[in-house]
């Protein structure tokens, strides 16, 4: 009998031990509620705050529990490095610091049962292994690594788009910043220098221009976004040095992104998944709908239907 699962849970960790066991036994719930065979693949940076131990103990313990070790503090290279130790036909990628409901089981086995490439957008994304593959897989970026990622497959495959707005998800993600301070201690200029650098790849994953950044931050204070934009050249010119090209397209890869996701909601191609869950809603931060409401088309062409699939995050 071929043991081999069908699901990968993926994921990159860096000290995240006050929220690692809760998300992990969330994430095994999902996987129980699949009814298909799943593994889950964790890439651990140098975490010293004791996750390491923690995810080798479950390891042993635990014959579909993997953890690939590495000394990067780098998300993409994270990623990549649990994609390619993963043997699952669809990837879902997870955040070792967020708790997931358990109801998601459902969602990726109806997914699944598609047998599609086109990527499924919910609090848990699902893509296939075919189509990750084909766009070239995650890049050793440490800001925006999966919207880069996750614009490639929209492009070449589409997307289907089931967001729910459960409780614990969308609303209750921690912030970048925070989030990217787990990967950096010691002196205050380290911890600018992260930002810096997390601000830069995020310009490249999301194939932004400093226009872009002033226009989602247009509603702050004037002197904020003076600093803002002093900031965002910063990174623009850093980005020129950095090895890794932004994909150049028409829009950026959040418009691409964000109007793809409006359109397959306009379309309700959910409801191509049999599973009986909540009505889709989308959660948005007021900056992001401000942004949208100005420089996207199918938004202002959408007018008061947007209501219908879009709220505010709390």
């Amino acid at each position: 009998m071929d043991s081999r699962p069908v699901v990968s849970f993926c994921a990159t960790n860096l000290n995240t031990m006050d929220r690692l066991p809760s998300s992990l036994a969330s994430i095994e719930r999902v996987g129980e509620g699949l009814s298909l065979p799943f593994e889950v693949v964790v890439a651990d940076g140098p975490s010293d705050d004791g996750a390491r131990a923690l995810l080798e103990t479950r390891a042993r313990a635990n014959p579909r529990f993997h953890v690939v070790t590495h000394g990067e503090r780098n998300r993409g290279y994270g990623r990549r490095r649990a994609f390619e130790a993963s043997r699952g036909t669809t990837i879902v990628p997870f955040d070792t610091s967020l708790v997931y409901e358990p109801l998601y089981g459902g969602l990726i086995a109806g997914y699944v049962s598609l047998g599609t490439d086109r990527m499924l957008f919910s609090e848990v994304c699902a893509l296939s292994r075919r189509s990750i593959e084909a766009v070239g897989g995650w890049r050793d970026l440490i800001g925006g690594e999966d919207i880069d990622l996750y614009s490639r497959v929209i492009r070449e495959y589409g997307v289907i788009a089931w967001p729910t707005a459960a409780s614990g998800s969308q609303s209750a993600r921690l912030g970048s910043v925070a989030r990217q301070m787990r990967y950096v201690g010691g002196s205050r200029s380290h911890r600018l220098r992260r930002v810096y650098a997390v601000q830069r790849d995020q310009m490249i994953g999301c194939n932004f221009r400093v226009r872009d950044l002033m226009l989602f931050n247009s509603g702050k204070p004037v002197s904020t976004r003076i600093a803002l934009w002093m900031f965002f050249g910063i990174c623009a010119i850093g980005e020129r040095f950095r090895g890794i090209p932004p994909i150049r397209a028409e829009k950026n890869n959040y418009l691409i992104f964000r109007e793809a996701l409006l359109r397959s909601l306009q379309a309700e191609d959910y409801r191509k998944i049999p599973w009986a869950g909540p009505p889709p809603r989308l959660l948005l931060t007021d900056d992001e709908i401000r942004y949208l409401s100005r420089a996207s088309l199918l938004w202002s062409e959408m007018g008061t239907e947007v209501e219908r699939y879009v709220g505010r995050k709390e």
